[in-house]
């Protein structure tokens, strides 16, 4: 075998925690099927022991290939310091419903965690805070709509001073008073708005519930902390479909107005909105707009602009990229 490997520092430095207690080694949603519930158990031991043997059969999901690195190493590191970044996604409840996300909305649940469990998940997770950077929530829900999300950012604002945060969120209640509420004020290394539209009349028919004329003067009110250097990184998300992409030039537009980045996603179609998606994922060669939307991610606009994200390039077939992931497996399978 070569002594080659490709190195992945997220089994490293990156726990998901997911809403009944799965702790993964990494993002869930970029790994199959595999997590730990100790973060140096067999199996997240075993996890880098593949990515070290550059088997990378279980990341089909991955989308953040580009802090991939080639390392010659003499043995694999299988143990781990506690994680520098924390995924919290405890709470699956929304405010909205995204037609390519949910079949249904995730409503209140009575059973929320009561506080004194609130308490004792804080307990079990503060030798991990203690060495963390980063807290990243809610990537399963809506953060400023959870009441579990909500009461731990409090805590954990207060408790642990150096971490910063790292919020995704659909933008509606992400106020100025809800920022200051839970203590993030210069505490934001990381603001993620999903905005799959820039047209009222397109968002109203993707986001059912959402406030779009909200989400605009929020999205204004986060570019003034931008740009004071109160958040570090701020981001649009926008998912790509048959209904949105004539927008995207304008998204780009507006994004760069606010300060912003933007990220384009494609649709996820392992969940089960078959019937949806086959009319939305223009993505899909076999689409009748399918030459359209590569027209438009095939402009100079798109490929030379640094602001601009397609995020899993492989949705978007018709653009000739090849990752650096690809590149080194194509090595190591002729043997070098």
């Amino acid at each position: 075998m070569t002594d080659k490997h490709i190195y992945c520092p997220n089994p490293y430095i990156l726990a998901e925690i997911m809403p009944f207690g799965n702790v993964y080694p990494c993002s869930c949603g970029w790994i199959k099927g595999y997590y730990d519930e100790i973060w140096n158990g067999e199996r997240a031991k075993e996890f880098r022991q593949k990515l070290y043997d550059n088997d990378f059969s279980l990341c089909p999901g991955c989308q953040n290939l580009e802090i991939l690195q080639e390392i010659k190493d003499s043995a694999p590191k299988l143990i781990s310091e506690p994680p520098e970044r924390i995924l919290l996604g405890l709470d699956e409840y929304c405010d909205v419903k995204c037609i390519f996300c949910r079949a249904e909305n995730y409503k209140i649940n009575p059973n929320l965690i009561p506080k004194d469990k609130e308490d004792k998940l804080l307990e079990i997770l503060t030798p991990w805070l203690k060495n963390a950077k980063y807290v990243k929530t809610n990537a399963v829900g809506e953060v400023f709509a959870s009441k579990i999300s909500r009461d731990l950012i409090k805590d954990i604002a207060i408790n642990f001073p150096n971490i910063k945060f790292e919020i995704i969120t659909n933008g509606i209640q992400c106020t100025k008073e809800n920022i200051e509420q839970l203590n993030l004020t210069n505490r934001i290394s990381m603001m993620t708005v999903s905005l799959h539209a820039f047209k009222e009349e397109t968002y109203n028919k993707i986001v059912k519930g959402g406030n779009y004329k909200k989400v605009i003067e929020n999205l204004h009110y986060l570019s003034d902390l931008k740009k004071s250097g109160q958040i570090e990184r701020f981001e649009l998300h926008y998912t790509v479909t048959s209904i949105n992409y004539r927008e995207m030039p304008d998204m780009i537009k507006f994004a760069r107005n606010i300060g912003a980045n933007i990220r384009f996603l494609g649709l996820d179609c392992s969940r089960d909105l078959e019937e949806l998606y086959k009319k939305i994922n223009i993505q899909n060669k076999e689409h009748p707009l399918y030459n359209d939307l590569v027209k438009i991610v095939h402009s100079k606009e798109f490929l030379k602009s640094k602001d601009i994200i397609i995020q899993g390039w492989e949705y978007f077939t018709g653009l000739e990229k090849i990752s650096i992931f690809n590149k080194l497996l194509n090595k190591y399978k002729k043997g070098l």
